[in-house]
């Protein structure tokens, strides 16, 4: 991942005359940074004395081969060096342990906020990043983690935050001076912009706001007072917050990321409602998984899974929307095509289509899977030991498997190996059901199958009973592709259902699994059949891409158009021409509307122009996960699920 740097050649003035010696209090780099936005310049030195780090660790760096190198000198004395097109800093020999602090200076000038490219850095008026992974700095990484002390300078009135903790700041004449502190670095980054700063303390940490001062007096409070809450229940529940300060700020890409001691989002994201309460969380607890605890991601990446499992799906279930959440999961995996189905353990990075279902989606249920299996406080007992253990440093799968299975008395590997490594899922049904009377009670006899199995999985199965007093669910063991069940009841039952609370990641039959919107966005072979005036630039905004055109069915298809000729088109076709002929109660407006045309492979976005259609498009980046999202009389939306049957099969007894 490369700097966006539009002019790379920078006469460094600033700080080619800096300080000559390492702080002498620190083990570890000192990276000096000056930032002038106004210019769109960085000018930076990187620091360390050979005495307290292995000098043999010091001939080879990684620095974007976009940014230029000033000079490289050992007590003053410029030091001979190669530099590789890929951008490595060979020196021509290794620092001698007492030769003096070895310096690289450096500088280059960066892209414009707006012309940046995705993931790389920016400076401008509208504020700064210089993001992790984007060699903006000369790194080792062979030798990360390890201590950093990041010195900030920012010119022009801005303010700044960088990895680690906030040791020290001062601001003079619209220089705004900072030191960051973090005790195993890697992968660092740093942020600044036109903020205004505001603070809320809470027992020795100090939880701030760096937002524009118009979004600080409507949403600074709020973003505090989360935050803080988040820290101390994360802190509570897994182990004391890493940092000594943690810091929420502003940019003016829409982004949601997460760093060491710092989070940013972005500035039209900050005011959604319901961010605070949901997203913010979710970054907050990368201070303990992702950045507390790295991730060796040689078999994968494993910190989103479980930092959604304990964020966004905790909070869920707290307000008692649990089940609704993993239900939206396996309807999304069911709208996924077979071959863009993949393993949890393939997961990389990445926060949208079928990455998002195999990092984020895969990992939550696997925990909550194993949350069933093994209980809640161990689940916890396991994050303690992982933290406890692991803080700033790689973990691997295999870590956080002795982590678990070091807390239970259960053998989890093979529970890890399957769901991590394993693509697909299991497809489960019951048959040859059977009620009869048992002395004073009663008995259910029948087979639990997994179907079109060749290679069944290990599965934990709920099957739950139904009475007239309520439900009782029974676990059963499933390793074959079937095995018969009895289940004794004291009260008759009534009905039975496999899983009806959606506690299995597995393939949904078509009675449990509607059509939604989503299947045409997980799709990369979807086209677009466009009539009349319409154009495919229009659904853009939601895929992120305008797609190729199309004439006909075949494969998955999004129709666009004008309202009377899309259900025009739709009726010569045999298919319903509106959603009120799927399900007579929905009542659309005269507005764009945009839903899943139920047992066909095709999305259906209708308006009376252009840039109707194209808002609705737009709106479906967040609500894909309904089968329909329609207009009423008042101008709102209406969004909902197709009616389906349903798991449940009633227990008939023969007298």
């Amino acid at each position: 991942m490369r700097l966006s740097v539009a002019i790379t050649c920078v006469v460094v003035l600033v700080l080619v005359g800096s300080k000559a010696v390492a702080d002498t209090d620190f083990e570890g780099v000192t990276l000096q940074i000056e930032l002038i936005p106004s210019q769109a310049r960085m000018e930076g030195r990187f620091e360390v004395d050979p005495a307290r780090v292995d000098p043999a660790s010091l001939a080879c760096f990684r620095l974007d081969p976009a940014i230029a190198v000033d000079a490289v000198t050992q007590g003053g004395d410029p030091i001979e060096y190669s530099r590789s097109d890929a951008g490595w800093i060979e020196l021509e020999r290794p620092p001698e342990a007492g030769g003096g602090v070895l310096a690289i200076v450096y500088g280059a000038r960066l892209s414009a906020p707006s012309q940046a490219r995705p993931g790389g850095g920016f400076l401008g008026d509208q504020g700064g990043f210089l993001p992790p992974g984007a060699d903006w700095y000369p790194r080792r990484p062979d030798s990360e983690p390890h201590p950093v002390r990041i010195r900030l300078d920012v010119a022009d009135g801005h303010l700044g935050v960088a990895s680690g903790s906030r040791v020290h700041e001062e601001e003079d004449g619209g220089r705004y001076r900072a030191t960051f502190e973090h005790p195993a670095g890697r992968a660092l980054a740093v942020a600044t912009g036109p903020w205004e700063a505001a603070d809320h303390e809470i027992e020795g940490l100090s939880v701030r706001t760096l937002f524009p001062a118009a979004l600080e007096g409507r949403f600074g409070e709020i973003y505090r007072e989360q935050a803080a809450e988040y820290l101390e229940r994360f802190g509570e529940q897994i182990g004391a917050y890493p940092f000594d300060t943690f810091t929420i700020a502003a940019s003016p890409q829409p982004v949601g990321q997460a760093f060491s001691g710092f989070t940013l989002l972005g500035e039209r994201v900050i005011p959604l409602p319901f961010i605070p309460h949901t997203s913010l969380g979710h970054e907050v607890l990368h201070n303990w998984w992702g950045t507390g605890v790295y991730v060796d991601d040689t078999g994968g990446n494993w910190s989103e899974g479980l930092t959604t499992y304990q964020a966004d799906y905790a909070f869920k279930r707290e307000r008692g929307e649990g089940r609704e959440e993993r239900g939206q999961w396996l309807r999304d995996y069911a709208a996924l095509p077979q071959s863009e189905d993949r393993p949890h353990g393939d997961f990389r990075g990445g926060n949208s289509g079928a990455a998002r279902i195999a990092g984020y989606h895969r990992g939550a249920m696997l925990w909550a899977m194993l949350e069933d299996w093994v209980g809640r406080e161990s689940v916890v007992e396991g994050s303690r030991a992982l933290f406890g253990e692991w803080r700033f440093r790689e973990a691997h799968w295999d870590a956080l498997v002795d982590a678990f299975d070091g807390v239970t008395d259960e053998d989890l590997r093979a529970f890890f190996e399957q769901w991590v490594r394993r693509a697909g899922a299991p497809a489960l049904e019951l048959t040859d059901l059977r009620l009869a009377e048992q002395g004073e009670g009663w008995r259910v006899e029948g087979q639990l199958r997994q179907r079109f199995e060749q290679d069944p999985w290990s599965v934990r199965v709920p099957l739950e009973i139904k009475t007239e007093e309520g439900t009782r669910t029974h676990w059963v063991e499933l390793e074959t592709a079937e095995r018969s069940f009895t289940l004794e009841h004291d009260q008759r039952p009534l009905a039975i259902a496999v899983d009806p609370d959606w506690r299995v990641f597995r393939h949904l039959p078509p009675s449990e699994s509607p059509a939604i919107l989503r299947q045409a966005a997980l799709d990369p072979d979807v086209r677009v059949i466009a009539l009349g005036d319409a154009g495919v630039e229009e659904v853009a905004p939601w895929l992120g891409r305008a797609p190729k055109e199309a004439d006909e069915m075949e494969g998955m298809r999004i129709l666009l158009g004008e309202h009377e000729p899309v259900a025009q088109w739709l009726a010569d076709r045999d298919l319903p021409a509106t959603p009120s002929m799927v399900e007579s109660e929905l009542e659309a407006g005269s507005g764009a509307r945009a839903w899943a045309v139920p047992d066909a492979d095709l999305v259906v976005i209708s308006g009376a122009d252009a840039s109707e259609r194209r808002g609705v498009a737009a709106e479906l980046r967040h609500r894909s996960h309904y089968s329909y999202l329609l207009p009423d009389g008042n101008g709102e939306r209406v969004t909902g699920l197709w009616p389906k049957g349903g798991v449940w099969q009633d227990l008939t007894y023969d007298e």
